[in-house]
């Protein structure tokens, strides 16, 4: 058989590839024999240019940053005919600026609007079910710091899928679909710059609407003391009464 990651032949009896140490298995097919594997991405031929065309594809979808990172965890995924969890530590520190950086954009948006759609609802009915708020609370930590970092490798594998999935269906020529899956695929690093300066101006500005109204107290509060320490109370009150 031919190993499914890297495209050796290898005997009918070797359980591991010879090559890469991957394991050899025949998968039953309708009529109770074996046949070729099937991966997410659809039927894969045997021959090893077929799978190094993918294994291009691959690399052209994931782009050069971190790659062979992805292409191992894309490797098994296709070769176990499913996705798995782990942890993707990118994903916990900057899930938001990490889903842009892929060009993950509705993934993305899902992520920066998640907040008001599991907190404000828990705030709503907290009062008239009191456990609401609890597990509204609990929703938001598991959505925002467990389950990205856990399910990033998989939801990326979904991503580059699609983006291949779409380039072979318009150009059936190799060079055509390798144009199409870098354009679409790889990095972007302007959308992460763009949602930076977004997140500077958006903490400026909350620091900014908290401090000025703390600012402005504490100017009526200084006045309203030296009038009172002169001696003058009622341009005090008058102070404190008109601000």
């Amino acid at each position: 058989m031919y190993c499914a990651q890297c495209g050796t032949l290898n005997g009918p009896t070797l359980p591991l590839c010879s090559s890469c140490g991957v394991s050899v298995r025949r998968e039953p097919t309708a009529n109770g024999g074996t046949g070729q594997r099937k991966s997410l991405l659809g039927a894969l031929d045997n021959p090893r240019e077929t799978r190094e065309g993918l294994r291009e594809l691959y690399a052209a979808a994931v782009g050069p940053r971190n790659r062979d990172h992805y292409l191992a965890k894309f490797a098994l995924f296709d070769h176990e005919r499913k996705t798995s969890a782990g942890w993707h530590w990118p994903a916990f520190f900057a899930t938001f600026y990490w889903l842009l950086y892929r060009k993950m954009w509705g993934k993305a948006a899902i992520y920066f609007f998640l907040p008001y759609m599991v907190l404000v609802p828990a705030a709503l009915f907290g009062r008239s079910v009191p456990w609401a708020l609890g597990a509204g609370y609990l929703a938001y930590l598991l959505a925002i710091f467990i389950l990205p970092p856990l399910l990033a490798d998989a939801a990326y594998y979904r991503h580059c899928e699609r983006v291949i999935g779409r380039a072979r269906a318009i150009n059936r020529s190799q060079e055509g679909q390798l144009g199409l899956v870098a354009r679409n695929g790889g990095t972007s690093s302007f959308m992460p710059f763009v949602a930076g300066v977004l997140s500077v101006a958006m903490l400026v500005g909350t620091v900014a609407s908290v401090a000025l109204p703390a600012y402005q107290d504490y100017t009526v509060r200084m006045k309203a003391k030296q009038a009172a320490d002169s001696g003058d109370l009622q341009s005090a009150g008058r102070v404190l009464t008109s601000d």
